[in-house]
């Protein structure tokens, strides 16, 4: 019988490395020009769609792709076929979006030059690699789960399926709109691409791969890691009433229907938003990770483990040997509930034609570097060490230290978006504090990231 492939460490290392330098760099020299009042400069929009990009397929998505290509045939009972389609997903991907990074940056500074038109190709080329990379990293999961001789003797695959299902759609389409938007940009001369369809593609990749596959990571894993209760409810009524909402919010939304005059779609979406926020809420409260009103699912198995000698800490399975990541966890989903509350309110806004003044950009910080971010460095601790083969992470008092700096940095990205400005505005020096958190909120931001990479690049060397 074939065996199960080892662990790609690549995708984590490449994630690790596009964050520092590509996407979190970007984002923290953008924010800087915002908030400190500088000239935007030619270049300003790639940037910020070259810093969305990076971020949504190099960081949070490389980090997918090679957990889940580790842990869904696991969770399948079956081995990747063929096993080095993982390595031709892994380059194709990262190739895209290194030539993605230096020629969309380049544009805006040559317009008037020969280069430009070659420039504006490779650019193009990096989405045909992107696409390219997803794809077969989609064929591979599918051609995965095929192989599953019952998924009634998968219970616990079969939960989730939906949202691996929503996960893999989503993989799908995101590079092909972003493939297409490049190759219209370069047909056109331009130096950014359509500014409308590519706030749709981002909010696709948000809302049907990123928070699916978390979810459905939460509903797997959090039980054996926190020692929540057995998950005993529906999941997959969840699962589809999530992707109900995220269709009314997304379609409504895109550039066709919001070109008509009728303001139904707005109200559609807004109706999709609220709908959204309430699913969310509910899922997190079914998940018990906050409240802790339930016994956890230790106290339902039928065999009890021999007593340790030495206690594992309150409540949890562990020794500390991985760090406090529990509290980016937590963290991680206040972070969903204040990005899901104003996400709603927005929608409720919209509905009931009130002037609410919410910034879209601190919702989408919120889910982005609230959510995603701080489950990324949360789990990676707890996880990848496993993944390894070694016991526990390096360096436990770092993952202490992530979970302040990533906290400072996503405070010091959506509050200032959030509080009024007529508000700060009674407050002396209260302006020029949130000015210089949402300056160097995106520097906090690339700190936390590299002291995760020293971290697991220890673990690796661990004996």
């Amino acid at each position: 019988m074939a065996r199960h492939a080892d662990f790609e460490i690549n995708y984590i290392r490449w994630a690790l490395t596009l964050a520092i330098f590509a996407g979190f760099s970007l984002g923290a020299h953008v924010i800087s020009i915002i908030a400190f009042g500088f000239p935007l400069g030619r270049g300003f929009y790639g940037y910020i769609q070259t810093h969305g990009h990076i971020q949504l397929v190099g960081w949070a998505g490389l980090f997918i792709l090679g957990v889940s290509l580790h842990f869904i045939p696991r969770l399948a009972g079956v081995p990747i076929a063929p096993a080095n389609r993982m390595r031709i997903a892994l380059n194709t991907t990262v190739s895209g979006l290194i030539i993605r990074f230096f020629t969309h940056s380049m544009l805006a500074y040559i317009p008037d030059s020969p280069l430009f038109t070659p420039v504006s190709f490779l650019a193009a080329l990096s989405g045909v690699l992107v696409w390219f990379g997803c794809a077969t990293y989609v064929v591979t999961i599918i051609h995965t789960m095929q192989k599953i001789p019952s998924l009634e003797k998968r219970p616990a695959l079969k939960a989730v399926k939906p949202f691996f299902m929503m996960m893999m759609t989503g993989w799908l389409i995101y590079p092909a709109i972003n493939m297409v938007l490049l190759f219209s940009m370069a047909g056109s001369g331009a130096a950014s691409v359509h500014q409308g369809w590519n706030e749709s593609a981002v909010q696709i990749f948000t809302n049907l791969v990123l928070l699916p596959v978390a979810f459905a990571f939460s509903v797997r894993l959090f039980p054996l890691f926190l020692r929540l209760p057995v998950i005993d409810w529906s999941v997959i009524g969840i699962a589809v009433t999530f992707l109900i909402a995220v269709l009314l919010q997304v379609i409504p939304t895109l550039p066709p229907a919001m070109a008509l005059e009728s303001q139904m779609p707005l109200k559609i979406a807004g109706t999709g938003m609220a709908l959204k926020c309430i699913v969310i809420l509910f899922f997190i409260g079914k998940l018990d990770l906050l409240t802790r009103r339930r016994a956890p699912w230790t106290t339902h198995r039928t065999v009890q483990p021999v007593a340790d000698l030495k206690p594992t800490r309150p409540g949890l399975p562990d020794y500390g040997e991985f760090g406090p990541f529990e509290k980016l966890i937590y963290s991680a989903y206040i972070w969903l509930i204040f990005g899901a509350l104003m996400e709603g309110a927005i929608g409720l806004s919209i509905l009931f034609a009130i002037d609410l003044p919410i910034s879209s950009d601190a919702v989408r910080h919120a889910y982005l570097l609230g959510f995603i971010t701080q489950l990324i460095l949360g789990m990676a601790p707890r996880m990848l060490p496993g993944f390894l083969g070694k016991r526990k992470v390096a360096k436990p008092a770092l993952v202490r230290i992530t979970f302040w700096l990533a906290n400072i940095a996503v405070v010091s990205r959506v509050l200032p978006l959030v509080i009024p400005v007529d508000w700060l505005g009674t407050l002396p020096g209260a302006l020029i504090v949130a000015q210089s958190a949402l300056g160097f909120s995106g520097l906090f931001g690339i700190v936390t990231i590299v002291l995760l990479a020293v971290n697991l690049r220890a673990t690796e060397k661990l004996n």
